[in-house]
């Protein structure tokens, strides 16, 4: 057959006279395929479910002090401005410390018969895998040749992660402690002095008796300097964990700032709203020792209330900054030993192989009729075919005789 000539009925007609090397081809690849896929180790899969962490909502910050304190970030470490808490959860998850930690537990070195923990560590990497479900949950999957060890692997993650996320936790609220701390002192400090100039001054002047109107303007001052302590503390927290640049950051200097100047307006001109002129009273229309008294008044009344505010918010820190709580991680499924193999795919093994030996015997068969035809045309390219399988021949012969 002239290969310049040949239709399809002629390659098919070729392929049916190989019928039999085809199909013994195919059986014999997929026999061999199979006994292959029996004889590698079986792996299997497990999997555990966690709920990544609440994202801290934005609201406002001056519904009280009390509530302003209760809506401060309280990150486990710096998330910077794009780092979700979810990511954190998979960045430690991903992390060198639990997969040191992983690997020392299990005796991995062993398991995977390597000498040294960093190739333990590269080998449980490429047996793990991290990542988000469509339903937004973090999903850790670890294969091993033990569905057992598997299983354990898995939920050793989630310890390991829980660890780390609670000692964090324990040092960011430690820090913040420290400054609610530095803050209390210093505040107890100021409502002493602010006291003995008060009893001073009652007992050169003996006691001199307020309005309704000095005691409102006293509260509010009170209330708006609680509330300037409760926004200077979230700054703090602010600033350590999104950073001084952070569009939060600068909204809640504003916001700062803001009430400094009502508390200043409300001081020098007595009242915070210029439509409620009338509700306080101006220090300028106090006689001049009740205008000292008011002061003095007003200084205590502000020390005290940030003084039982940062005590409470002492107790409430000291306890979240002892170890020992409640899991930071929540499991929505645990893992368990997994019953069906995640690896090799057997069938999947043979299949593949057959396709490939169909394939690979069709172009054997096409190739050996297109030699052969050459070689039987007895033309120029059959000369050249035949110098070429002659050469192949005399270095054949060479190698025999060296």
């Amino acid at each position: 057959m002239d290969p310049k000539d040949a239709n399809t009925l002629d390659y098919l007609y070729l392929l049916a006279r190989r019928w039999k090397f085809i199909v013994a081809n195919l059986f014999g690849v997929c026999a061999v395929a199979a006994v292959i896929s029996l004889l590698l180790p079986e792996w299997y899969r497990a999997t555990t479910v966690i709920l990544p962490p609440k994202e801290e909502k934005k609201g406002g910050e001056f519904a009280g002090f009390a509530g302003a304190l209760a809506k401060l970030p309280i990150p486990v470490i710096r998330l910077g401005e794009k780092g979700s808490p979810a990511d954190i959860f998979m960045g430690i998850l991903k992390s060198r410390t639990v997969l040191d930690s992983v690997v020392s537990r299990f005796n991995l070195m062993k398991a995977y018969d390597v000498d040294t923990k960093e190739e333990a560590i590269r080998n449980l990497e490429e047996n793990t895998t991290v990542r988000k479900t469509d339903e937004g949950l973090i999903s850790v999957s670890v294969i091993d040749k033990s569905p057992q060890r598997a299983a354990d692997m898995a939920n050793a993650y989630i310890e390991f992660l829980d660890t780390i996320n609670r000692k964090l936790g324990i040092e960011w609220e430690r820090d913040r402690l420290k400054f609610i701390q530095e803050q209390y002192d210093r505040s107890v400090k100021v409502l002493l002095a602010a006291q003995d100039s008060l009893k001073t001054f009652q007992t050169r002047y003996y006691t001199i008796s307020l309005t309704e109107q000095a005691k409102a303007t006293i509260e509010a001052a009170a209330e708006l300097q609680k509330e300037i302590m409760g926004l200077r503390i979230s700054l703090w927290s602010k600033e350590a964990s999104m950073g001084p640049t952070h569009p939060e950051v600068e909204m809640t200097k504003k916001r700062i700032k803001f009430r400094e100047k009502q508390l200043a307006a409300l001081i020098s001109e007595g009242s915070s709203n210029p439509g409620d002129s009338r509700l306080f009273l101006p220090l300028d229309e106090i006689p001049e020792l009740q205008a000292r008294f008011f002061r003095l008044h007003m200084e205590v009344e502000i020390q005290r209330a940030i003084v039982e505010f940062l005590r409470q918010e002492l107790e409430k820190k000291r306890i979240e900054a002892t170890p020992g709580r409640i899991a930071t991680v929540q499991v929505v499924d645990p893992a368990v030993p997994p019953q069906m193999r995640a690896k090799p795919k057997r069938k999947l093994i043979v299949v593949m192989s057959g396709i490939f030996s169909i394939i690979f015997s069709v172009f054997a068969v096409l190739a050996v009729e297109y030699f052969h035809a050459i070689k039987e045309k007895g033309d120029e390219d059959s000369e050249k075919l035949k110098r070429i399988l002659n050469e192949f021949k005399w270095r054949k012969g060479s190698s025999s005789s060296d």
